[in-house]
């Protein structure tokens, strides 16, 4: 503990020694001139070879991160979103870097009956999924009591509801064809305490 604690306050003399400004200036982590930073994927090329998976919120962000590395070790990637162009550009975009097929479908997880369709479709064009990640998010940076109820209502929709309509229905198919798969849904740090601007979001995650 003695060590640890000493360990510690090292730590805080090495960085609080460049200045508080760092904290708002320096974009690059202090650790980085010692630990540069890891630009390939950690796991041995192909080890989704094989699989299929499934990625909802998948044109954009951090769905399209996923869908990049998921695709470039070897898996058929289906994603899905309310915005087919964003969708289809961005498989394209994948599959010509990975060489591995990537689908599209429109879909928007706050409607179970469009969910119910989008399964059938993935199940049609990839089989069954293997790994299934709820990535649809949504959030308004607000004011809680600038929040109206319809603001609410729609993030809840996409972060809760359309997760459960999801894992769900997957979940149905799954238990039907005596399958298994491994199912993620994205969570954040502030869901457990809540935070100020992004209350619907804490609280649906």
């Amino acid at each position: 503990m003695t060590a640890y604690l000493a360990t510690g306050i090292l730590w805080k003399e090495m960085f609080f020694s460049y200045g508080t400004k760092i904290l708002y200036q320096n974009t690059e982590a202090l650790q980085s001139k010692f630990f540069s930073p890891l630009q390939k994927a950690m796991l041995p090329p192909n080890s989704f070879q094989g699989k299929v998976a499934f990625i909802t919120g998948g044109g954009t962000g951090l769905g399209k991160g996923m869908t990049t590395l998921l695709s470039s070790l070897g898996a058929q990637c289906v994603i899905a979103s309310r915005k087919m162009d964003v969708l289809k550009a961005t498989a394209e975009q994948i599959s010509s870097q990975t060489g591995n097929k990537v689908h599209a479908i429109q879909c928007d997880v706050r409607d179970p009956d469009m969910v119910q369709n989008t399964v059938s479709e993935l199940i049609k064009v990839a089989g069954h999924p293997n790994i299934v990640i709820n990535n649809a998010a949504g959030n308004f940076i607000s004011p809680t009591e600038r929040l109206s109820p319809n603001a609410w209502k729609t993030i809840t929709d996409i972060v809760l509801n359309g997760t459960a309509f999801v894992t769900l229905e997957i979940g149905k198919q799954l238990i039907k064809a005596q399958k298994g798969a491994a199912f993620l849904s994205i969570t954040t740090i502030y869901a457990e305490t809540g935070s100020g601007f992004v209350v619907p979001s804490a609280s649906a995650k």
